[in-house]
């Protein structure tokens, strides 16, 4: 064996692993499984459980639900037809309107018929995005994706194609019923057919029915974490936006194939390709409208996002559906990426990875045999060691033991201490709660929503989610009441200004 793997997997496990134990350790995670991929060579490990309940381990071959880290493999799909292959003729123009392939598609303004395939997938065709996704009413026929584009006939365009980057889910709904209709007969046997089965990758699926029982992760919600009766975030009403499920060990193949120079074949243990032709990787890596959001989001590109880490180009893109997060960056002019992947949204998929990037990136020599400090590694391992455990944790476990009196108690007490021990900010409160409410299971986080409010009250983000809850619950004029509340503490609070204006006039 030649000194880079062992290099790779002596940087990982000395400067990494014990980065996520810790986490794991002090944290609200049900469980996560983190790759490293370097020049070929790949070091994986699963943490936790796939299920509270069953309290089943998780294993690079755990099958995760990856949300919208699946977009990258659907404009893989989408590019590759507008590619000509063997000499022949694209089926595909990328620049055309969509309309000539899904018919059903169709604007309040009119102007269904300036929409592309290449808008679509750089997010910048002006669609609006999706603002109910319905997981509690999944829809499994086959014509999903053909009634989805039909109920968009109330939309409008936002902006002129190209002029502005809006993400938008919806779209990428239409891609997979463009992608249906030139292939046929299924989005989900297309992508198999033109992705996934070509890269090695077998056990990954679209369908949520093909991932084995004893694989599967499970998604969990609130606090203490909760595996959601009767509830996942499956329909093939979102699937091409939403519904990939893949595992570490088929991941770390999708990487290589971005990472291989085209004269290396870089095969699975099945001896299948696993290989990107060059010309279509730079085709979609090409920036094609600005976002703003470093490092992982300054540009859109063909389904991807280009960022910078590190003084180098990243291609990357994130997930976040009910109980599941996921992150995947490429680091291509270093032949590095990594994917975290998590079975709860208590988890900050985006420290892990900057941290693991952190030692991928680093001297190996240098990060295992100098004496070199875990924080001299880089600002993601150093962030990763400085993360606090959430405030929300200990309340939650306090109101289930004791009642909200005492829940309230242990929000001031902890949050006075000096110095802090406990993060209180509301975005790990919002991680704790969104996906139960999304889910419509607002039972499970409306004791930790009360107590919120009341321990909170100048929080936008507490009466954000709790006038979610209600409109959920179908109390509109309550919801209507908090969301003003919201707003009229943070104007620019989006999300509140979202779910007003899905609201029925009063």
């Amino acid at each position: 064996m030649n000194a880079g793997p062992v290099r790779l997997r002596a940087s990982v496990e000395e400067c990494l692993w014990p980065l996520v134990e810790t986490f794991l350790g002090s944290h609200d995670v049900a469980g996560l499984a983190v790759a490293v991929v370097r020049e070929g060579e790949v070091v994986s490990r699963g943490f936790g459980v796939r299920d509270v309940g069953t309290r089943a381990s998780v294993t690079p071959e755990t099958m995760f639900h990856l949300a919208s880290v699946s977009k990258p493999f659907v404009a893989t799909a989408i590019v590759s037809l507008a590619t000509a292959q063997d000499a022949g003729e694209p089926v595909l123009d990328l620049d055309a309107p969509i309309v000539a392939w899904v018919p059903e598609f169709r604007l309040a303004d009119g102007r269904a018929g300036e929409v592309t395939a290449r808008g679509l997938l750089s997010h910048s065709s002006g669609l609006p995005d999706v603002s109910d996704y319905g997981w509690h009413d999944p829809q499994l026929g086959d014509d999903a994706l053909s009634e989805f584009a039909r109920s968009l006939s109330g939309r409008r365009l936002q902006a002129e194609l190209g002029s502005a980057f809006s993400y938008s889910s919806a779209g990428f709904e239409l891609l997979g019923l463009l992608l249906s209709r030139a292939t046929g007969p299924t989005f989900e046997n297309a992508v198999r057919q033109h992705v996934l089965t070509p890269l090695g990758m077998p056990n990954s699926t679209f369908l949520r029915g093909q991932v084995p029982a004893h694989l599967a992760a499970s998604p969990h919600v609130g606090v203490p974490l909760t595996v959601p009766e009767g509830a996942y975030p499956y329909t093939r009403r979102h699937a091409p936006s939403s519904t990939l499920h893949s595992n570490l060990v088929e991941m770390c193949r999708w990487m290589e194939a971005h990472l291989e120079p085209a004269e290396v074949t870089a095969g699975g243990s099945d001896g299948q390709s696993a290989r990107l032709d060059p010309g279509l990787r730079d085709l979609m890596w090409r920036p094609a409208v600005p976002v703003g959001d470093p490092p992982w989001e300054e540009q859109a590109a063909l389904g991807w996002f280009v960022g910078s880490y590190r003084g180098h180009r990243t291609l990357g893109h994130s997930g976040a559906n009910p109980g599941f997060g996921s992150r995947l960056v490429l680091v291509p002019e270093r032949r590095t990426g990594v994917v975290v992947l998590a079975n709860s949204n208590t988890v900050p998929t985006s420290n892990i990875a900057a941290a693991a990037l952190d030692v991928a990136l680093a001297d190996p020599a240098r990060s295992v045999t100098s004496g070199v400090t875990p924080e001299e590694l880089g600002e993601g391992v150093a962030a990763m060691r400085a993360l606090l455990p959430p405030v929300v944790g200990p309340v939650a476990e306090t109101l289930a033991r004791s009642g909200p009196d005492a829940a309230a108690a242990t929000f001031h007490r902890l949050a006075a201490t000096e110095p802090a021990e406990f993060d209180l900010d509301d975005g790990r409160f919002i991680g704790a709660v969104c996906g139960a409410i999304e889910l419509h299971r607002t039972s499970l986080v409306w004791p930790l929503l009360r107590v919120w409010t009341t321990v909170r009250p100048d929080s936008s983000a507490a009466w954000t989610m709790t006038g979610w809850a209600h409109q959920v619950d179908g109390h509109l004029d309550l919801a209507r009441n908090l969301l003003r509340r919201a707003l009229d503490l943070d104007p620019e609070n989006d999300d509140a200004a979202l779910i007003m204006s899905n609201l029925p006039s009063a």
